[in-house]
């Protein structure tokens, strides 16, 4: 409950400032921290960046500034400058050559002033931006946003359960499962700080998810139960079904059909009423497969069409392979061998194109890291060869400076011997 009302008072603050956004109060703005402007900078990233022309949100930037120039208010400067990179970043058509020569004169300045927070929003945007441009690259950013957040509390980093979460998604994404459940623990561990709870849940139930796929349904259970409960709490509808719908699965794994077909229903129930086909097929092709174990030949052949209706309906294509599957099982049963080998050979096709696109990735990942290491190593050779030539031409300079004076010491000596 504590939690609950925590969790409605940051709503109300949010649209509250969200609401005076237009007018700039300099008391939102002015000699504040990070974490004391965070909601009222989400806001205008949220709502007025992907909306508002250029005109109109440099405008917006530019009125940021002259309050920090005005007020000697450094960080609210720099502010201005992290909201034109995010616009830059946002608007993907922008010159790379102008937005990447911002990101670097950022990077410099936040390491010249010491200003780890913005370092660390830095590496953050850069790891947003690069994110299915460069795996690898989007990867070292986000790590290195982590290195610099993670003794952080929330008071000082509201952002850190959000940016833990992505880090550990990335993992989940490449099916690294047990990096995705280290980061995504952290996450959910993360106090809450104005995220509705919507981080927590996701890491909850994603860490379930990986469970799963591990084969350890009892911590996937424990996960899912977690997750379910949160929604329960918030009144959350849409995630009530998810996290039944995924711990309904658990027990379809174990074959407890009656367990199971009762928490995929729920799922089915709930996300009929939003709209959401995709989580409404998925539990539907479970339960066909269930009542065709049962004999339920009939029902599960009308489940299959309406699961297939739903999956086109939510253009999520990848079910399509347990709905091959189903479907080959069907005919087999109904003795129609020709449709079920016809099925069975399209579920091992789309098997296969998703092995392909996953194993593309992870090509592509790793010559990704391949080319930043000898990228890396080439910048280190050239380091070291300019720190030699440096050093070199330095003791040259030296040595032909002692021989100098040592021509004119002794051009000296001679003179006076001379004299004598």
């Amino acid at each position: 409950m504590r939690q609950l009302l925590l969790l409605l008072l940051f709503q109300a603050v949010y649209i509250l400032q969200a609401f005076s956004l237009s007018n700039f109060p300099p008391d939102m703005l002015v000699g504040k921290t990070y974490a004391q402007r965070y909601f009222y900078i989400e806001a205008i990233n949220e709502k007025f960046l992907p909306e508002e022309d250029s005109i109109h949100f440099f405008s917006r930037i530019s009125e940021i500034k002259k309050l920090g120039i005005e007020n000697n208010d450094r960080e609210l400067e720099l502010e201005a400058e992290l909201l034109k990179l995010s616009y830059f970043f946002h608007h993907r058509n922008t010159d790379s050559v102008l937005c990447f020569g911002l990101l670097e004169q950022l990077f410099s300045l936040a390491h010249k002033e010491r200003n780890t927070i913005m370092l660390a929003r830095l590496n953050n945007m850069a790891g947003n931006y690069f994110w299915g441009k460069n795996y690898e690259l989007a990867f070292e950013y986000y790590h290195a946003e982590y290195d610099i957040i993670k003794n952080m509390g929330v008071e000082k980093y509201p952002a850190k359960q959000r940016s833990i979460y992505y880090l550990g998604d990335c993992y989940w994404f490449f099916r690294d499962y047990p990096h995705a459940v280290r980061y995504l623990t952290e996450a959910f561990h993360t106090d809450v700080f104005g995220q509705s709870l919507y981080y927590t849940l996701q890491a909850t139930n994603t860490v379930g998810l990986c469970y799963q796929k591990m084969g350890n349904l009892d911590s996937a259970d424990y996960y899912f139960m977690r997750a379910n409960a949160i929604a329960v709490t918030v009144g959350n509808n849409a995630w009530e079904g998810i996290t039944s719908g995924n711990l309904g699965y658990d027990y379809f794994l174990r074959g407890d059909y009656d367990t199971a077909s009762v928490l995929l229903q729920k799922d089915i129930d709930l996300s009929v009423q939003r709209g959401d086909w995709g989580c409404a097929s998925g539990s539907l092709i479970s339960i066909a497969e269930i009542n065709l174990a049962k004999g339920k030949i009939k029902l599960a052949a009308q489940q299959a069409e309406q699961a297939y209706k739903w999956v086109q309906l939510s253009g999520e294509y990848g079910r399509l392979k347990s709905l091959y599957t189903l479907l080959s099982k069907l005919y087999e049963k109904q003795g129609n061998n020709n449709l079920a080998a016809l099925y069975n050979d399209s579920a091992a096709l789309a098997k296969d194109s998703q092995a392909q696109k996953f194993a593309a990735l992870q090509v592509l990942r790793l010559k990704e890291k391949d080319i930043l290491t000898k990228k890396r190593k080439a910048d280190e050779f050239r380091r070291s060869f300019t720190d030699f030539a440096f050093h070199s031409v330095a003791i040259a300079v030296i040595i032909i400076f002692l021989l100098i004076v040592r021509s004119i010491y002794i051009s000296s000596f001679h003179k006076i011997s001379l004299k004598e």
